[in-house]
């Protein structure tokens, strides 16, 4: 199996654990990530003009090996990468960004998230068939508010069961979340902290009280905001949470043997040593 692989911003910065894990992982599991060669930022969430958004993601997808579908660890890259598809069904719209563009798109690269290629591409009976360790761990399978939106067709928007599923195949037990697809906060940090970390507070908050060893992400963003904010929604709200947050890509490699450096796992900021113990069992 071969994709194009779109890294994004954050897995040169804020989201190195994450990078050396899906590298980990990947690479255990025969799974070729080719980098696409100068790739761009996708705009994130920060670009109004609706022209540049789309045509920063055609650039990318223009640019990806033909033949292969084109993956994105990053929930951010991937709702914006699927969205730019979407609109460059509209004839008009296409012309106009391939206008601007040296190398045209052509409408045959389709996005996928990581976790869609190991749940839907490789499959969960052949990821279970890696698992040297089952997790005998309670994890909360949280999905954020974009993985699944309604351009994705990926999951459902509602109530999404893909990430429930993987971590079952992993030995551990997926509690029952409310807020799986709830906003963490992550994309008005800076322009409201305090709502933002109301956000925060309240999905950790039910994770802790749902009795999980760890919250499971998809998403660069939503690991910086639970992970490394956290401290800060304690000592606003004057409250102990102490909750690991781990990308899904962490969690499959423990459940492989991988050792927990080798994950990245001791870059967090919230400790992950009770979790890995616990986990280790």
């Amino acid at each position: 199996m071969k994709y194009s692989y779109y890294p994004g911003c954050a897995q040169h910065g804020t989201a190195i654990d994450q990078r050396i894990s899906v590298e980990a992982v990947f690479k255990r599991l025969g799974i070729e990530l080719e980098e696409i060669k100068n790739w761009n930022c996708c705009g994130a969430l920060h670009v109004d003009d609706r022209t540049t958004r789309v045509g920063l993601s055609a650039r990318t997808l223009a640019a990806a090996a033909k033949g292969l579908d084109i993956a994105t660890p990053c929930n951010l890259c991937y709702s914006n990468l699927m969205r730019a598809n979407t609109a460059l069904e509209d004839s008009e719209i296409k012309i106009r960004i391939n206008g601007a563009l040296a190398t045209k798109y052509d409408g045959n690269t389709k996005p996928k998230h990581l976790l869609e290629v190991i749940v839907k591409d490789l499959g969960l009976v052949k990821l279970a068939e890696q698992v040297k360790k089952p997790l005998k761990i309670k994890a909360v399978p949280y999905y954020g508010c974009l993985l699944t939106r309604p351009e994705n067709k990926f999951d459902s928007p509602e109530n999404p069961k893909s990430l429930d599923y993987l971590i079952a195949a992993l030995g551990a037990e997926p509690v029952k979340y409310y807020y799986k697809t709830k906003c963490c906060g992550g994309p008005i940090l800076i322009t409201n902290e305090d709502l933002a970390l109301e956000l925060a507070r309240d999905l950790l908050l039910m994770a802790k009280d749902s009795g999980a060893d760890c919250m499971v992400v998809t998403c660069p963003m939503c690991h910086l905001q639970l992970d490394a904010k956290q401290k800060a929604v304690e000592a606003k709200y004057n409250i102990k949470i102490d909750m690991p947050i781990i990308y899904f890509t962490q969690l499959i490699g423990l459940a492989m043997g991988i050792a927990p450096k080798e994950l990245g796992l001791d870059k967090h900021l919230v400790s992950t040593d009770i979790f890995i113990a616990k986990a280790g069992k």
